[in-house]
Order: C-alpha cells, then structure tokens, then sequence
C-alpha cells in the first residue's frame, strides 16, 4: 500500500507540473535529442524538429535565396517560419522549396534564440551561433556535403613577435599526412599548402564554418581534381586576448582599420606563422594564399613581401588598392610567375575595387585571371572561388 501511495503522489506532482495540453492529451513531453532536428526532403525541401519546453517556436534562417543575389548581402537576410506542434509533442515546420546551396539557421523559443542542440555543423556570425544546413542537387552544392571528415582539424596557436601575442590558427591535415612516401625526403611525405585568410568579419573558423573549405577540398581529392594539401586557416584580427574569442572582434577591427592599412602588423605576423609552419608540418615547396574582402589585401601585401615564397594568389572579393599592385620585375625573377585569380561580384559594393586593380594589372603587363559572377560580397560566392581557384592550382 505504501508504494502505491508513494506512484500516486509521484503521478499527481508530474501532471501538477505537465503544461495544460499534455495533461489534456496524455503525452509525454518528448526530449529535445530523441528524434533528427532536420531532414533534407528529396524535393529539396527541409523539415524541422524542434523537441522540448516551450509555447511559441519558431526556425529563423537564411531561406530567402533564391538562386540569384538580389542584394549585396543577400546571404545575411533570414526569414522566420512558425513551427506548430503536432501529436508528438514535438514542434514542426517544412521551408519552401530551397536552391541547392548551404543555409544557416536557428531556433527561436518563446522570442529567444536557440542553437538545435542536435546539430553539431555551427557557424559563428558575430556573437551568434548558427546551425548548418546543406541542400546537395548540383554539383557545387554537392561540393559542400561531407557526412565523415578524412582528414583532421587541429586548432593551435602561434607566436606573433610583431604584436607579443599567441594568435590562433586553425590547421587542416589531408588524410595520409602521417602515412610515410618513398617519393619523400627521409621516407616522408610532403604536402602543399594553402594560407586562406578571412575578412574583416571572420575569425580563424570562418572558412572551415561557413567556408565548407574541408568539405570542398576532401570532396575535390576525391574526384581527383585537386592533390591532397595542407590548409592554413590563421586568425587575422586586432585586439586578440587569450580569453576572448577571436569572433567578437569586429568593431575592433573597424576602429583599427587606417592603422592596419598603414602600418601592416598583421602581415608581419603571417611571417611568424609561415615561419612556424615550415618548421613544425611537412609542407612542400608549393605554396597557396587566398582570402577574401580585406583578407585578399592582407593577401597581395604578403604576396608582395615574399615574391619568391607563393605560386599563385586568390583575391576573392578584394578590398584593395594601388599600393597592393606588384612590380612586374617583382614576380617575374622567380622560375615562375606569380599566378593571379581575382573573383567579383557584380553587386559587390567593392566591385570597383576589383575592377580598377584587374586593369592596374593588365596595364603593368602582368598575366592574370579575371572572373565576375553574379552575387554580392557572400559566402555564397567565396565558396564558388574557393573552388575554382582551387582546381587552377
């Protein structure tokens, strides 16, 4: 009679604290991880599944593409669709039918924002953590589909004298980096390696986030497109401190810009990191540098300084100048040519930039390709130029 008594009192306080609907109907409130918060439909639509307390829920995400930018930041436009609970308990919705590309999205729970607890694929965008979403159908959307990673992510830090701090640098090995090669020196292998540098709104995740870099690249190996390498993904910000993300630095990089123009301190750190990097990983004398927006600056300067030390440069998006135009005497000594890949937008708010510096280039005689696009100044498009620039390496 007592542990009769004792299931009774439980049951009476569990449906005390159960919301009136679930009392009602006699569900259980299902757990936020029992069930996939998201589906890719063969139509490419995408269902969501939000499981868990709440009254209004709602997915916030960047669905508005539609094929072709409309703006100059088309990709930071989301739209909020209204999910509504169903028999499970748990709460559903289906977006339109989407382009094939990679979304970002969150869940919005009684007017606050909540990362889905079962999705691990994230992307910081300021202070805000995004989920990742890939719709495949096309064969550069299929590029960003990636279920296991081979290779491996590792996240370190290096020494810039310039400044007297530890930047962070985020470091992709290919697979088969520790497998050893008879074709190598000592019976090692030695990989290529590519510096890809983010803009004035990104952080040392930025590429390999929303990027899709490791999936774009494993996905080019294996179709034999592109040789394995090494990508050097570093962090470019002012005001770095060891306790505080390095994805929070925006504003700081604004106030700091002039300066950074000038005085070109983080192009002296590069030096240190190339100098680590040589050192520490075995990389081949093929060397890459890439980056978009002002990383695609920081990236001719470097390109500028070390004539000798790349054999090719992506500018993607570029915010740059006269001063970052290179002596055709400059690149020319070396065995080969510096190879130059300059990609724009058309709605680009920069795209004069591009423009003035692939005359500037042609004018100086210096070999050099030249691609616009539709699009503004989007991750939707470095992902395009990441890809080709890739397979011209």
């Amino acid at each position: 009679m007592r542990n009769k008594g004792v299931n009774l009192l439980l049951l009476l306080l569990l449906g005390v604290s159960m919301p009136g609907w679930a009392r009602k109907h006699r569900i259980v409130l299902p757990s936020a991880y029992d069930q996939p918060s998201f589906v890719v439909n063969k139509d490419s639509t995408v269902s969501f599944c939000y499981c868990g307390p709440g009254k209004r829920v709602s997915v916030l995400g960047d669905f508005q593409y539609s094929g072709k930018d409309s703006t100059r930041y088309n990709d930071m436009r989301t739209r909020k669709i209204k999910m509504h609970r169903g028999s499970d308990g748990c709460f559903h919705a289906t977006t339109k039918q989407l382009v094939p590309e990679t979304y970002t999205y969150c869940f919005r729970v009684n007017g606050k924002r909540k990362p889905d607890p079962n999705n691990n694929d994230t992307a910081w965008q300021m202070v805000h953590k995004w989920n990742i979403v890939s719709v495949g159908g096309t064969p550069q959307a299929d590029l960003y589909l990636q279920p296991e990673i081979q290779g491996q992510l590792i996240q370190t830090k290096w020494y810039d004298r310039a400044e007297n701090i530890y930047r962070r640098v985020n470091i992709y090995l290919p697979a088969g980096y520790s497998a050893p090669s008879l074709e190598g020196r000592d019976g090692e292998r030695f990989f290529p390696v590519l510096y890809l540098l983010h803009g004035i709104n990104g952080y040392e995740g930025s590429w390999s986030e929303r990027g899709r870099v490791i999936q774009i690249i494993e996905n080019l190996i294996a179709c034999d497109s592109i040789a394995p390498m090494i990508v050097v993904m570093p962090d470019c910000n002012t005001g770095v401190h060891e306790d505080r993300p390095s994805h929070h630095t925006l504003w700081n990089n604004v106030f700091h810009y002039p300066r950074l123009c000038r005085d070109h301190s983080l192009e002296h750190a590069l030096e240190d990191l190339m100098q680590y990097i040589d050192t520490t990983y075995r990389v081949s004398d093929q060397r890459y540098i890439a980056g978009f927006s002002s990383g695609a600056r920081i990236a001719a300067n470097i390109v500028n300084r070390y004539p000798k030390h790349f054999q090719a440069v992506g500018l993607f998006s570029p915010v740059i100048y006269k001063e970052q135009i290179p002596q055709k005497s400059q690149i020319s000594n070396h065995k080969s040519q510096i190879s130059y890949h300059i990609y724009m937008g058309r709605s680009d708010m920069f795209i004069n930039n591009g423009r003035r510096f692939h005359k500037r280039l042609t004018k100086s005689g210096i070999d050099h390709f030249y691609m616009e696009n539709d699009g503004g100044h989007t991750w939707r498009n470095w992902r395009i130029y990441l890809t080709d620039f890739l397979e011209c390496l």
